[in-house]
């Protein structure tokens, strides 16, 4: 039996699940979020005391990914919920936002309908304390409701209206955040949103708004895979490679990437050429990273289920090819003999830190220096040849099975 009135407008699928509470709060006529989730609480004490205690009083904890130990628990407070509501199973838990078993480009990520997202993209809280939440005040006349979508920092504009997202309250100019205040169409000020007025969105804010989470391909590299999850990892790719603070146009990389692959060839290729510039030692004592920085641990990670290669790892790992087919040994030193760490190695041939273990032992591969014996290799030590590796990949052609790794 339902316990709580539930909104006339049952959740749409591309609503925040804080929205939809807060929708809840006010169909119920309570003051705030905290007199519901007292409610919720108090209710769910009979149904189930465990489920109970995770449920948060915090709006702004409210989204499973914020527990910390006891996901599963919120998540079963959600479906009690459900049953409060009178609503089908899993109808709010769609809804929320769980964490990823999975890391973008090393960053830990959420997960929702089969996306998995990075977690520094989420909008509500940044080292400077809360972010705004922008919103469009088109859509917001149209349904007075918050879009999931509104919540991810790549967005800068709505693709519906082709027009900016609204930051800040256009009458009192405080930062737009529904969740501080409890309200969906209203500024603390009483400004309304819906009638507030935006600019129109450049060509590429809005060709990222329509095409990052649409299932449509694009002759972009961007867009041209069917998994929105690499789409992501490309803009965390781009971010994590060429700019060093949070706030930046995400558009940027609209553009960086139509000229792909040719422009990442010339950056790359320019770093070779004046690599005996930075030199030190000699290319055989010289690590990989010294000249080219992050360039592999930056790649994606392979991953099982995933239908298809991502393109920036299918690029570098050529680029790699190239390198060592220009640059045969020879008595010098060049820059095909550098170092990588088991890191690396383990990047390129898409495997574990312990298999690249194995492949030393069997003499699969070679170290660069003799180890004491049961010396355990620091996986970060620059210690095997880049022409080794890469020509061990290749040996194995375009796959990236692990067919190549030894077996006990």
């Amino acid at each position: 039996m339902a316990f709580l009135f539930s909104p006339k407008s049952r959740a749409f699928n591309d609503e925040s699940l804080e929205s939809y509470l807060l929708r809840v709060v006010a169909e119920n006529f309570f003051d705030s979020y905290e007199q519901l989730s007292l409610a919720i609480r108090e209710e769910l004490h009979e149904l189930d005391f465990e489920a109970h205690g995770a449920f948060p009083i915090d709006l702004k904890r409210l989204n499973v990914y914020h527990a910390k130990h006891n996901s599963h628990f919120r998540m079963r407070a959600l479906g009690l919920l459900e049953s409060l509501l009178g609503f089908p199973q899993f109808e709010l838990q769609k809804l929320a936002l769980l964490k990823s078993d999975r890391t973008v480009i090393g960053l830990s990520a959420v997960h929702k309908n089969g996306v998995d997202i990075p977690l520094s993209f989420i909008r509500y809280h940044s080292t400077m304390g809360a972010d705004a939440i922008p919103v469009c005040p088109h859509c917001l006349f149209d349904e007075p409701y918050i879009r999931q979508i509104w919540h991810l920092t790549p967005i800068e504009a709505c693709a519906k209206h082709k027009c900016q997202l609204l930051h800040q309250c256009p009458e009192c100019s405080i930062p737009i955040n529904y969740i501080e205040n409890e309200s969906i169409s209203h500024c603390v000020c009483g400004f309304e949103f819906a009638k507030g007025c935006v600019k129109p969105a450049s060509n590429d804010e809005v060709e990222l708004a329509t095409k990052l989470m649409s299932d449509k391909v694009d002759e972009n590299p961007l867009f041209k895979s069917v998994s929105i999850s690499q789409r992501f990892t490309s803009l965390a790719w781009f971010q994590r490679r060429y700019v060093k603070h949070e706030d930046f146009p995400f558009n940027a990389a609209v553009t960086y990437f139509k000229a792909w692959p040719q422009n990442v060839f010339d950056e790359l290729n320019l770093m070779t050429l004046s690599a005996d510039n930075k030199l030190i030692d000699l290319f055989n004592r010289t690590s990989f990273r010294f000249i080219y920085g992050e360039l592999i641990m930056g790649l994606p990670h392979i991953y099982r289920d995933e239908k298809e290669t991502h393109f920036i790892r299918q690029t570098v790992l050529e680029f790699l090819s190239r390198l060592v087919a220009a640059h045969p040994k020879s008595k010098k030193p060049n820059v095909a003999d550098m170092l990588v760490s088991i890191s690396e190695a383990a990047v390129i041939l898409g495997t574990t830190h312990e298999q690249i273990y194995r492949l030393y032992q069997d003499g699969v591969l070679s170290s660069s220096f003799r180890h004491k014996m049961k010396y355990r290799i620091d996986p970060q030590a620059a210690i095997f040849y880049l022409r080794q590796v890469v020509e061990y990949k290749n040996s194995f052609g375009s796959s990236d099975q692990r067919m190549y790794v030894s077996a006990w």
